[in-house]
C-alpha cells in the first residue's frame, strides 16, 4: 500500500489508506452492490418459506429470527430443505444403483408426520418412507391436553412444583418449545401423553388433596394422571419425540412408586425409541434434511436426557446398559445464555414459606451438558463391569478414577456448592461421589499395588461428601421435594458407613442418612425400600445399628399383597421381633448369605477377592482369553494360579480384619502362608 507524505513526516504516524471508506469509488460501491445482492437473496428465501410453510415451521423459523442469531445458518437449513424436498428427500442428481444403495442405507428418513427414522447400514428397511402419521391436534379438535382435571389454576400448579423440582435434574425436552406449543394447542413438542406424564410426576411433590387419587392416601398421588398417560400410550405408541419424553418421565415416576421392574422397562422403550428416531445421530453428519432449527436442538436435549437416565438404570440396577457410548454420534446442546439465564426459585404449595432469597440462574442445559458428560464416564464404568472386551486392572481402575477427577476440576463455577446452591447442583454433586462409589466399592477388600490410593479411604470419603451435601440439601430445601437418585445415593453411601460401624462419625452419618430416607417417604416410595434395605443388610451381617436408626428400619417390613412387582411394601407395619429386629424381610432373599458375600470363611479353599453387598447384583465380570468363561465366579472364586495372575492386574489383599467383608483366620496357617507368598505377602501380615 502507498504511504502519503503528510501522515509520515507531518503527522509521524502509521499511514492507513482504506478503499473502502470513500462508497463513491467503484470498488466500494461494488462490494456494497455485492452485500446487498446477498442479504436481499437471503430475505427472499425467508420470506418464501414463510410463504410455503406449514404454520408450525413458520412458527419455527419466526423463534429462529427472534433469537438474534446469524441469519446465514437458516438460510443454509431452509435452502437444504427445499433441496431435499425438490429431489424427493431422497437423491440431489444421477447417480448409479450402488450409489443410490450407499446414500439411503445407514441415513435417517421422515414420515408423513416429520419424524425422523433411523435404519442402520445392515438394514433394508429404510429404502421407502414410511406412512406412519401421528394425529395431531387438528385431528382432535376439541381433546384437551388431559381429561382427569379441568382445572386450570391446578394444572398450572402442578407444572410449576414440576418445572422447579424435577425438570432441572432430569432434563428431556425443552420447556420454552413445550410452554410455547401448550398455549398455542400444538403438537410438536407438547401432547397429551407428554402433559399427564409431566402432571403425575407434579403431584409428587404437592400436598394438595386433589393431587391424589384417593384424597386420603398419599400414596395414589398421581394415579389418575398417570392412568390417562398410560391409556394414551396404548392408544398411540408410535414413535414420535414427546412419547420417548413421555416414556422417559413415566419410567422415573414408576421407579419413585418403588415399581421398579415397570421403571427399568419403560426406561429401555425410551432409550429404543429415541434410537428408532435417530436422536442419537448428528443432523449435520448423517444428511437428514427438512429438520429445523429448533428441531435440531430439542433432539440434542432429549437423547442425552434419555441417556443420562439410561445410565443411571444402568448403575441402579447393576445391568448391561442398552446403548454403549461409542454409538453416539450427536453434539451435546447448545448452551444459550439467554435461557440460562433464566430465573429458577423455589416453588411450594400456597400456605408454606417463600424461599425469595434462593432466586438465580437456572443452567438446566448446562447442567444437562455436564451430567452427560459424567455419565459417559458412568457409562464406560458400566460396561466394563458387565460387559468387558479386555481385563480390567488397577491401570484401567486408575484411569477412570482420574477421568472422574478431571471432570470435577473442570466444573465451571455456576455448579459449584455454594452458600446457596440449587438442588440440581447438589444432586449433581451427589451423582459424582456415587459414581466414586460405584467403581470402588467391589475393591474395598483388596488394595492397589501401583497407587497409594486406597479403595476404602476414597468410598468412605465419597460417603461422607453425600452426607455433607445431603445436610445442605435438608438444611435449605428440606427431604420433601427431592431428586429420585439422590435416595440411592444416600442407600450407597449409608452401606459403606454401616461397614465402618462402630465408628462414632460413621454412626452419626447412618443415623442421619436413615432419617432422611423416612422422611422422603412422604413423597417416594423407593425410600422405605431403600429402609428395608439397610435394615436387612443389618441383620445379615449381624451389625448393631444406632437404636435411632434401627427403630426407624424395623419399621419397614415385608411388601403387602396390593405390590404389583413385590418391591414395596403399600404399607408401614410395627411387626417386629422381642430384640427389635425386623424377621421374613422380602429382601433376604438378594442379600448376603455367609457363603455369598465374599466371606472367605465360608468358601473353602478359594478366596474372594471382590466384594458386593449385594451378590446377584453381581460384581464386575473379568475378560477372559479363550477358551475360559467370562463370568463372574471368575472374580469371586480364584484359583490359586489365578493369584499371580491378579497380582499382575495390579491388586494385592487388604491388610484390614472386617467381620463383614471377610477374614482369613480359619484358613490353614501353612496354606495361608504359601497362598500370601505366591503375592509376596509375608505370613499371617494380613487380613480383612
Amino acid at each position: 500500500m502507498p504511504v502519503c507524505l503528510t501522515c509520515s513526516a507531518v503527522y509521524q504516524s502509521e499511514c492507513m489508506y482504506d478503499i473502502d471508506s470513500d462508497h463513491r469509488r467503484k470498488g466500494a460501491l461494488k462490494r456494497d452492490i455485492q452485500t446487498l445482492r446477498k442479504h436481499n437473496g437471503a430475505l427472499g428465501t425467508i420470506v418464501a418459506s414463510l410463504r410455503s410453510s406449514t404454520d408450525d415451521e413458520v412458527s419455527d423459523i419466526i423463534s429462529h429470527i427472534r433469537s438474534d442469531e446469524s441469519l446465514e445458518n437458516l438460510v443454509d437449513s431452509l435452502k437444504a430443505k427445499g433441496e431435499a424436498n425438490a429431489a424427493g428427500g431422497w437423491r440431489t442428481g444421477p447417480q448409479s444403483l450402488e450409489g443410490h444403495l450407499e446414500d439411503i442405507k445407514g441415513t435417517p428418513i421422515i414420515n408423513a408426520s416429520g419424524e425422523t427414522r433411523y435404519f442402520g447400514k445392515t438394514s433394508s428397511l429404510g429404502m421407502v418412507p414410511t406412512d406412519d402419521r401421528s394425529p395431531t391436534r387438528s385431528d382432535l379438535p376439541n381433546e384437551p391436553w388431559t381429561r382427569v382435571t379441568g382445572n386450570a389454576e391446578f394444572v398450572g400448579h402442578l407444572m410449576a412444583l414440576y418445572f422447579c423440582w424435577q425438570h432441572p435434574s432430569y432434563v428431556f425436552f425443552s420447556k420454552e418449545c413445550f410452554l410455547y406449543d401448550m398455549a398455542l394447542a400444538r403438537t410438536k413438542y407438547c401432547s397429551p401423553l407428554l402433559v399427564n406424564a409431566v402432571l403425575a410426576s407434579g403431584c409428587v411433590f404437592s400436598d394438595r388433596r386433589e393431587a391424589r387419587q384417593d384424597p386420603d392416601d398419599v400414596r395414589t398421588a398421581g394415579n389418575h394422571f398417570f392412568a390417562e398417560a398410560e391409556r394414551l400410550l396404548n392408544q398411540d405408541d408410535r414413535a414420535s419425540l414427546t412419547h420417548t419424553q413421555a416414556l422417559a418421565i413415566m419410567s422415573i415416576r414408576e421407579a419413585s412408586c418403588g415399581r421398579d421392574s415397570s421403571g427399568y422397562r419403560l426406561a429401555g422403550r425410551c432409550i429404543r425409541m429415541a434410537l428408532e428416531l435417530g436422536l442419537h445421530l448428528s443432523v449435520a453428519k448423517t444428511g437428514i434434511h427438512g429438520l429445523t432449527p429448533s428441531n435440531v436442538e430439542v433432539r440434542k436435549i432429549t437423547f442425552w436426557g434419555c441417556f443420562t437416565l439410561e445410565t443411571a438404570w444402568s448403575i441402579c440396577v447393576g445391568r448391561i446398559s442398552q446403548l454403549p457410548r461409542a454409538a453416539i454420534r450427536l453434539e451435546k446442546p447448545t448452551i444459550v445464555e439467554s435461557i440460562e439465564a433464566k430465573a429458577w426459585k423455589p416453588y411450594v404449595d400456597s400456605g408454606q414459606p417463600e424461599l425469595e432469597d434462593f432466586e438465580q440462574a437456572s443452567h438446566t442445559h448446562g447442567f444437562l451438558l455436564q451430567l452427560s458428560t459424567l455419565s459417559e464416564i458412568a457409562n464406560d464404568i458400566v460396561h466394563i463391569f458387565y460387559a468387558p472386551s479386555e481385563r480390567f486392572t488397577c491401570t484401567k481402575l486408575l484411569e477412570i478414577y482420574a477421568a472422574c477427577t478431571r471432570w470435577r476440576q473442570t466444573l465451571p463455577e455456576p455448579y459449584a456448592v455454594t452458600d446457596k446452591p440449587t438442588p440440581h447442583a447438589l444432586f449433581l454433586h451427589m451423582y459424582y461421589h456415587m459414581v466414586l462409589l460405584q467403581l470402588f466399592r467391589p475393591f474395598l477388600k483388596v488394595e492397589l499395588i501401583h497407587s497409594p490410593l486406597s479403595p476404602r479411604k476414597i468410598c468412605t470419603k465419597a460417603a461422607e461428601d453425600v452426607s455433607s451435601l445431603m445436610h445442605t440439601h435438608r438444611k435449605v430445601y428440606g427431604p420433601r421435594r427431592i431428586c429420585l437418585l439422590i435416595m440411592h445415593c444416600l442407600l450407597s453411601s449409608s452401606v459403606v458407613h454401616m461397614l465402618n460401624l462402630p465408628s462414632p462419625s460413621a454412626a452419626s452419618l447412618l443415623v442421619q442418612g436413615i432419617h432422611d430416607l423416612s422422611n422422603m417417604t412422604h413423597g417416594h416410595a423407593f425410600a422405605g425400600r431403600c429402609l428395608r434395605i439397610l435394615g436387612s443388610l443389618a441383620e445379615s451381617w449381624k451389625v448393631d445399628l444406632p437404636q435411632e436408626a434401627a427403630h426407624i428400619t424395623a419399621d419397614w417390613t415385608s411388601p403387602s399383597p396390593e405390590s404389583t412387582d413385590g418391591s414395596l411394601p403399600a404399607t408401614r407395619s410395627r411387626r417386629e421381633s422381642p430384640s427389635g429386629r425386623r424377621r421374613g424381610s422380602a429382601t433376604e432373599e438378594v442379600l448376603p448369605t455367609p457363603g455369598d458375600r465374599g466371606d472367605v470363611r465360608a468358601t473353602g479353599r478359594d478366596i474372594n477377592m471382590l466384594w458386593s453387598p449385594f451378590p446377584y447384583e453381581g460384581v464386575p465380570h473379568q475378560a477372559q482369553p479363550t477358551p475360559h468363561p467370562m463370568d463372574t465366579s471368575d472374580l469371586l472364586d480364584m484359583d490359586r494360579d489365578d493369584w499371580e495372575r491378579f497380582r499382575q492386574d495390579g491388586f494385592s489383599l487388604g491388610a484390614r480384619a472386617d467381620p463383614v467383608l471377610g477374614s482369613v483366620e480359619q484358613f490353614d496357617e501353612e496354606e495361608v502362608g504359601v497362598r500370601a507368598g505366591s503375592i509376596g505377602v509375608e505370613k499371617g501380615g494380613w487380613g480383612w
